[in-house]
């Protein structure tokens, strides 16, 4: 409906993309007070007793592919910013690995609260367990600003010489769960739309074998990870995750 952005409705973002006049895509978002707790000192430095819920965007699909998305997610952050909100939250499917590479390697947004089978609802994009990572997004952190809204790439790491970097599943055959490291990698389908489509029961496997280990090892609590990059390994697919602790809360947080 057309009055969510108007003044009157207090939207906490309406964001609209056009290209040559014509609405390409938008972006819609509430105000929200408090959510999940924050490591470290990041309430106090973010304010994060007041933040925003970035709740609905969408991109005409003749317009995909142009950048549109992250245009109106950084146009979000510094109208945000502006406000003295520092904190965005916004829900993904973990299995979307476009999107991890827009929501991690780009926009530089973690996560570290997961919820298992979080929507009832089937549909196309979701015909299995529709499990959801909460993102949180730092839009007063130095990571997340000294990233231009123009020119940039998502930040992908090539995995295929970094062995040192532990991989907590082949597939969804079979998975670790005593890795301890600093780093690890959690393998996610290339394409898991298209997945969905074709293979039903290898769709189940994944969103079973992931479920079990997002569950397991993403958090802020000691021994847990919060997932910061995405990358690749030939045609493989991984989120990247770090451990958690202090010197990370420093690192994410550090302001420009």
């Amino acid at each position: 409906p057309a009055d969510i952005h108007s003044a009157e409705f207090g939207a906490g973002t309406s964001l609209v993309a056009r290209v040559d006049g014509t609405v390409a895509g938008f972006l819609f978002g509430f105000y929200r007070f408090d959510g999940s707790p924050l490591p470290g000192d990041w309430t106090e430095r973010f304010n994060g007793a007041f933040r925003l819920e970035s709740q609905t965007m969408g991109v005409l699909p003749e317009y995909r592919g142009l950048r549109i998305a992250n245009l109106l997610k950084k146009q979000q952050a510094e109208l945000a910013w502006r406000e003295g909100i520092g904190v965005v939250h916004w829900t993904a499917d973990p299995l979307q690995y476009p999107n991890a590479a827009l929501n991690f390697g780009l926009l530089k947004a973690i996560a570290f609260d997961f919820a298992p089978d979080l929507y009832p609802f089937r549909n196309e994009l979701n015909r299995v367990r529709a499990s959801r990572f909460s993102l949180t997004w730092l839009v007063g952190s130095k990571r997340v600003r000294e990233v231009p809204a123009l020119g940039a790439r998502a930040e992908i790491v090539d995995l295929t010489h970094r062995r040192f970097i532990p991989r907590a599943n082949d597939g969804c055959d079979t998975a670790r769960f005593d890795l301890a490291d600093e780093f690890l990698a959690i393998e996610v389908p290339a394409d898991w739309t298209a997945l969905q489509q074709q293979d039903i029961g290898a769709a189940q496997a994944w969103r079973a074998l992931t479920d079990e280990l997002f569950a397991a090892y993403i958090g802020v609590g000691p021994g847990r990870y919060v997932v910061t990059g995405v990358g690749a390994d030939g045609d493989r697919r991984f989120l990247l995750a770090e451990r958690a602790g202090d010197g990370l809360w420093a690192r994410l947080g550090a302001q420009a």
